[in-house]
């Protein structure tokens, strides 16, 4: 495993996650506050939302790195399938955990088609990313 490779690629996913749900909070395409955790689990509730965003970024970097290592073991499968695959499974486990609908029906209809191809977007760049350096550093070896 390349090590500067995967913290690079953690931080930069994790700083673009963050800017991303800002972006989405800010024009009002997803109806949660991406810091709102803290209030839910009471968990930092006290401190300023830079801490919280700080604290969310750490927590994604954390994310992305497990990401990247467990797709060095599913190097063989396509990255483009597996990003979308991933993003909708985050996305439908964020967003159930949310807004805790009554039917299957309704968690489809509260699912935020802009966070969805966001995450679709950061997960791509992650798992290709991992896939990419599986591949490439046998083959500079030699």
């Amino acid at each position: 495993m390349h090590m500067p490779t995967l913290f690079w690629t953690a931080l930069v996913a994790a700083l673009l996650t963050a800017l991303s749900l800002k972006f989405l909070k800010v024009f009002h395409f997803v109806k949660w506050s991406p810091i709102g955790w803290s209030r839910k689990w009471n968990i930092l509730a006290a401190e300023s939302p830079i801490v919280k965003w700080l604290v969310l970024i750490i927590v994604l970097i954390v994310l992305f790195i497990v990401l990247y290592s467990v797709m060095q073991f599913a190097s063989k499968l396509p990255p483009s399938i597996m990003s979308i695959v991933l993003a909708v499974l985050f996305v439908c486990a964020v967003e159930w955990t949310i807004s805790k609908p009554d039917s299957v029906e309704s968690a489809f209809k509260t699912v935020s088609i802009p966070f969805l191809c966001l995450t679709a977007i950061i997960t791509r760049f992650v798992v290709g990313t991992s896939v990419f350096m599986k591949n490439e550093l046998p083959k500079k070896a030699k």
